[in-house]
C-alpha cells in the first residue's frame, strides 16, 4: 500500500513497498573500529525484498581493510569524491569522482580510502549481506565520520572479523599478493566487458546512448552482473522534454529503482506526488510503483541503480548511440508515449 505522500527519511523504513528520499549523509550509520570511516544503510534487502541494498561511505585516509573475497555477493564501487584505491584480483586503480570499478563474486579485493574526505557508493548483492556491516560496526551518531581512533585493533576489530567470516560471506585472504596502483589503461579501463569478470571504468568513459535529451551511460548492465542488476549515469536538462515524463508514469512489475542526484535536480511524480530530489539526496522507488522522471535544471546528472534494466534499459532500447560527452541542445531522434507503451509489455512496466 502506498502512502498518501513520499517521506523523506534519515533511516530506511525497514518495509517492501514503501517509496521515499534520503540524504547521501543519512541512513542507518555505523563505524568500523579503526576504519576511519562511517558507512550508511541507505537502502537496505528489507525495502528491495533482497534484490539489492544500497551502502554509502564517507572517511578519510586510513590503511586498506584487507584482502577478502565473498562467495555469492557482488561489490561495486563508484567514487563521488576525493579518491580511493581499489584492488581486484592482481589489479590496482586510484580511483577519482566519477570511476567505477565492479568486483564479482569469489574476486580477491579490498579497498582504501587515501583523501582527506573520500564519498563513494556501491550496490551490494544479495541486499542482506549488510548484516556484516551491524555486525562489527558500531552505530554511530556523528556528522560525517571519525578522525582519529587509538584503540588496540586486536580488542575492538580482529575478534569482530575472525566472527563475521564464520557467519557472512566475508572470507580473508591474508597471504594475497600486494600490488601497488597501476595507470588507468587507455585501451581497456574505457569500456565494459562483454561478461561477469572484475573490471574497472574510468570516469565519462564507455557506451553512449541519447533518447530525445537524456544521455544514458551504463557503469554495468545484466550482462556483467550476471542478471542480477544495473547501474548507469544518466544525465539532461529542463529545456527538454522529457519522454519519462510525458508518459505520466511507469509501472515496473519487478524492478525496484534507487536514483542518486549527484548534479542538479530531478522533477519525480511518485504516485501522483511531485518530489523534487536534489544534488546529493536519493529516491527510492520500488517495484508496482508508479513514477515519472524529469529535469529540473539545465543540467542534471544522477546515478539509477535497479535489479535489472528499467528506466535505463528503455533508453537503451528506444534511443540512439551516442558519441559527444555532454547532452545535446536539441533532442536526438523521434520519440512517443506509444512506441515506450509498445515496450513495457517485452520490459516488464505499464504506463498508468
Amino acid at each position: 500500500m502506498i502512502a498518501s505522500s513520499i517521506p523523506r527519511l534519515l533511516t530506511p523504513p525497514g518495509k517492501a513497498g514503501q517509496p521515499y528520499v534520503t540524504s547521501l549523509y543519512d541512513g542507518e550509520m555505523f563505524y568500523i573500529p579503526l576504519s576511519l570511516s562511517n558507512t550508511r544503510l541507505l537502502v537496505t534487502g528489507d525495502e528491495t525484498e533482497n534484490a539489492f541494498a544500497i551502502v554509502g561511505s564517507g572517511g578519510t585516509a586510513s590503511a586498506p581493510i584487507g584482502f577478502h573475497f565473498h562467495r555469492e555477493a557482488h561489490d561495486v564501487f563508484l567514487c563521488l569524491q576525493g579518491q580511493m584505491n581499489v584492488w581486484a584480483a592482481n589489479q590496482c586503480r586510484t580511483m577519482n569522482p566519477g570511476d567505477f570499478a565492479s568486483v564479482p563474486p569469489t574476486v580477491v579485493h579490498q579497498y582504501q580510502i587515501i583523501s582527506q574526505h573520500t564519498e563513494f557508493i556501491g550496490l551490494i548483492v544479495p541486499g542482506n549481506w549488510i548484516d556484516f556491516f551491524r555486525f562489527v560496526g558500531e552505530p554511530y551518531a556523528g556528522c560525517l565520520f571519525p578522525t582519529s581512533d587509538a584503540r588496540n585493533p586486536m580488542e575492538t576489530i580482529v575478534p569482530k572479523i575472525i566472527a563475521a567470516s564464520e557467519k557472512f560471506d566475508m572470507v580473508p585472504v591474508r597471504d594475497h599478493p600486494f600490488v601497488a596502483p597501476q595507470p588507468w589503461k587507455e585501451g581497456e579501463d574505457i569500456s565494459i566487458p562483454d561478461g561477469v569478470e572484475p573490471y574497472f571504468l574510468r570516469a565519462y568513459s564507455g557506451q553512449k546512448w541519447i533518447l530525445g535529451g537524456i544521455l544514458d551511460r551504463p557503469l554495468i548492465t545484466e550482462t556483467q552482473s550476471n542478471g542480477r542488476f544495473s547501474i548507469a549515469s544518466i544525465q539532461g536538462s529542463v529545456k527538454h522534454k522529457s519522454l519519462l515524463r510525458q508518459a505520466s508514469a511507469i509501472k515496473f512489475d519487478k524492478v525496484h529503482h534507487c536514483i542518486l542526484v549527484v548534479e542538479g535536480r530531478l522533477d519525480l511524480e511518485i504516485e501522483g506526488t511531485k518530489v523534487v530530489v536534489a544534488a546529493q539526496e536519493l529516491a527510492y522507488i520500488p517495484s508496482k510503483t508508479a513514477f515519472s522522471l524529469g529535469f529540473g535544471s539545465s543540467h542534471a546528472q544522477a546515478y539509477i541503480f535497479a535489479n535489472g534494466g528499467g528506466i535505463e534499459k528503455i533508453i537503451r532500447t528506444l534511443g540512439t548511440t551516442y558519441e559527444p560527452h555532454t547532452i545535446p541542445d536539441e533532442p536526438v531522434g523521434e520519440h512517443t508515449v506509444e512506441m515506450l507503451r509498445a515496450l513495457g509489455q517485452e520490459q516488464g512496466f505499464t504506463i498508468v
